[in-house]
Formats: structure tokens, C-alpha cells, sequence
């Protein structure tokens, strides 16, 4: 199962021939709550029913539902979900992600794939990674402000120990004094370090520390562009601070001995850290569009947002989180909206609008509906 990225993002929007599926739904980590998730999926699959029986003769769709059954049916699977959950299915691909943030149960059909629950989900406006570092371990965290993964590192290029990061030959040498340590419970100082002064540990720890910086941020920080809080003691903020290259490394860190923290600890703590950025972030933009407004380079009307995006006016789409409009754009000078009475499973114009927008190198922002300075479901901030 893929880790959800923009490059995973830019494969999504690429499936243009319909049918496309899409299926989201909140998902729990524990029982009895999650016994109830297969159920919520089927029947948030049985809105598809019409189409199912409208390509009868079309193996591949067909194909398609049988692979929706199966993974109904995957015990294992429902047993360790997250927090949401999203589907994607065409007749050659079936994309399962699951997500570290509740979604919306949503299931639509469209000629492409509806991803704007995924922008929310993507931008870094309320994710973050925490990076708990001591002179000997690392270990990487993704969250927001409800809830705290830690990412299995084992398979990929972070160290997660010292020894893991030093030179072949300093490596038995370390394991044998941290084996005695171990094993006595004595705090071994450089005397003991048969011939391993201060200057050498030091270096390690920064060989160590240079180590880690370049794998979290080729695998994790540049990938996913996510805030990255460090939380270590203040002397090893310094150090770290001081040969990181990683531009996502935030200014703020959590100064504390983190390795001794519980989990729910750290994401409180990382949360006090992080709040302050994410509601600047969102001020800033929603004071960037009505400044824009000022200068008749902002809009809040569809038809003209559609007609902006298409001319690549638009720099940063805002839309109204969890906003519906169902319909989708035909051109530059046409939306076509459903009536009320249209089945559930139809396309949205504001989705339609954010790929748009997006292939155009535009930015999108999905803002709560308490936040989002206009009443339509969008706001544009103009390029020119």
C-alpha cells in the first residue's frame, strides 16, 4: 500500500477515463468501533449499483466490484486502519490509502477522480513530521493535531541508531560499550572508552546527526514538503540545528528529553509547537485574498474562478472543506449543475475546479467552512 504523496496525487488526477470510482469514509484503529467499518464501505459501494448494472458486459468494470467485495471481505485489513480511508478504482488500477485524518464517507463516479478530500489531507496546513532525536536514536513521527503516527524507519535510509550510521570500523566498538552498559547499568565516561576520547564521540554524534538529516529529508521532508518539528534535548537542538540542510525544519522545537515522553505527550507537545504556524499560514492566506480583492484580483464566483483558471489566472484556490457542488465544468464558459434530485454519485464542480487549477500550477487550500471568506464553496487569488 502506497504512501499517499503529491506524486500519488498527480497519478490520481491522471486517470481521466471513466468510469472512475471514489470511495471515502471515516475508519476507527480499535474494537469494538472498527467492526462496524466493512459494513460503512459496502454500502457506501452499493451507491454504485446503477453503474455496475449499466456496464454488465464490461469485464473490467465488473472487475472493479469484484475487487471492491474482496477487500471488504480482508479481515486483517480492517483491523488496522487509521483514521480514514480512500479508494480509487478504474478498470486497471485499484489505489487503497489510509489516511491519518477522519474523511467524509463520499462515493462517487465520475470521468476522473475526486481528490479534493485528498488536498486537504496533503496540504501542510495542519500536518506536521517530529523527528525525536537523542545522541544514539532517531525516530520519525507524522501527525496533526489529533493523532501521531511513528514511521517504521527499518527499510529506509534513516539510521535509527548510532551504530547504524557510523563507519564499519567504529561500529564493534560502540556495540561492545553499549552492550556494557546495558548489561552493568554503569554510565561509562570517556576514561572507559578504551582509547575513544571526547572528541571522537563527539564527532560520531555528529556523524550520526548529518546522517539522519539527509535521510529524513530525501525520503520523508522533500516528498511530502510537511513542517518538521525536532524534539530533543536544547544541546542537541543546536547541534542538529546547526549542520541540518532541511529547509522544512522548523524554528521552533520541542526542548525536552522527547524519548521519555508517552505518544499522546509528544503530539500534545508537538501540537503547542505547531498551532501558531498553522493559524498564521491560514490568516495569511485568507488576508492575501481579500487584499486581492481590493485590487479586483480575487473572486468568489464560480463562473469566473472557472473562466480564471482556465486563462492560468489562478495562483491559490480556497474551498470550502467538505462543500459539495454537484456538477462539473465542460469548458471555459460552461458548468453544467445537477439538480436535487440527481443521484448522489455524481461529480463536484469544486474538485472539477481544484484539478484545474492544479494542472495549471496553481496552489489549492481546503479551508474549514468557519475560516473561508466567502459564501460560494471558493475563493481565488489571482496571478495577474
Amino acid at each position: 500500500m502506497a504512501t499517499l504523496t503529491e506524486k500519488q496525487l498527480d497519478t490520481l488526477m491522471g486517470y481521466q477515463e471513466g468510469p472512475v470510482f471514489s470511495v471515502y469514509m471515516p475508519t476507527h484503529r480499535t474494537h469494538p468501533d472498527n467492526a462496524q467499518d466493512p459494513e460503512i464501505f459496502i454500502k457506501l459501494v452499493e451507491q454504485f449499483e446503477p453503474v455496475k448494472a449499466e456496464y454488465l458486459r464490461d469485464k473490467g468494470i465488473q472487475n472493479v466490484f469484484s475487487r471492491f467485495e474482496a477487500l471488504a471481505d480482508d479481515y486483517r485489513f480492517w483491523q488496522h486502519t487509521k483514521e480514514g480511508l480512500a479508494v480509487f478504482a478504474t478498470r486497471d488500477s485499484f489505489d487503497v490509502y489510509r489516511l491519518h485524518m477522519p474523511v467524509h464517507p463520499l462515493a462517487i463516479v465520475a470521468d476522473s477522480a475526486h481528490v479534493k478530500p485528498l488536498l486537504k489531507y496533503l496540504q501542510s496546513s495542519d500536518r506536521y513530521h517530529v523527528l525525536v532525536l537523542s545522541t544514539n536514536t532517531a525516530q520519525l513521527f507524522e501527525g496533526n493535531r489529533y493523532q501521531l503516527d511513528e514511521i517504521n524507519l527499518s527499510q529506509k535510509d534513516v539510521p535509527e541508531s548510532m551504530i547504524d550510521a557510523l563507519d564499519h570500523e567504529l561500529r564493534d566498538l560502540h556495540a561492545t560499550l553499549a552492550a556494557y552498559h546495558t548489561a552493568t547499568g554503569e554510565k561509562w565516561d570517556v576514561a572507559q572508552n578504551h582509547g575513544l576520547k571526547k572528541t571522537d564521540i563527539d564527532n560520531d554524534i555528529e556523524q550520526f546527526f548529518r546522517a539522519v538529516d539527509r535521510g529524513v529529508m530525501a525520503r520523508y521532508s522533500i516528498p511530502t514538503r510537511l513542517p518538521l518539528i525536532l524534539a530533543s534535548l536544547p544541546e542537541h537542538q543546536h547541534l542538529f540545528r546547526r549542520i541540518s540542510r532541511n529547509r522544512q525544519l522548523m524554528e521552533e522545537g520541542i526542548k525536552t528529553n522527547a524519548t521519555a515522553l508517552s505518544k499522546e505527550a509528544l503530539k500534545d507537545a508537538a501540537w503547542e509547537v505547531f498551532e501558531p504556524y498553522y493559524n498564521k499560514r491560514i490568516n495569511e492566506i485568507i488576508s492575501e485574498y481579500r487584499r486581492a480583492t481590493t485590487k479586483r484580483m480575487g473572486a468568489d464566483q464560480l463562473e469566473e474562478i472557472v473562466k480564471d483558471a482556465f486563462d492560468g489566472k489562478v495562483a491559490t484556490l480556497l474551498l470550502e472543506e467538505n462543500r459539495i457542488i454537484r456538477g462539473r465544468i465542460v469548458d471555459r464558459d460552461n458548468v453544467f449543475y445537477y439538480t436535487d434530485d440527481t443521484d448522489g454519485s455524481v461529480d463536484d464542480v469544486l474538485d472539477d475546479l481544484a484539478e484545474l487549477v492544479l494542472r495549471r500550477g496553481g496552489e489549492v487550500w481546503v479551508i474549514p467552512k468557519d475560516k473561508m471568506p466567502s459564501e460560494t464553496g471558493a475563493a481565488s487569488i489571482n496571478r495577474f
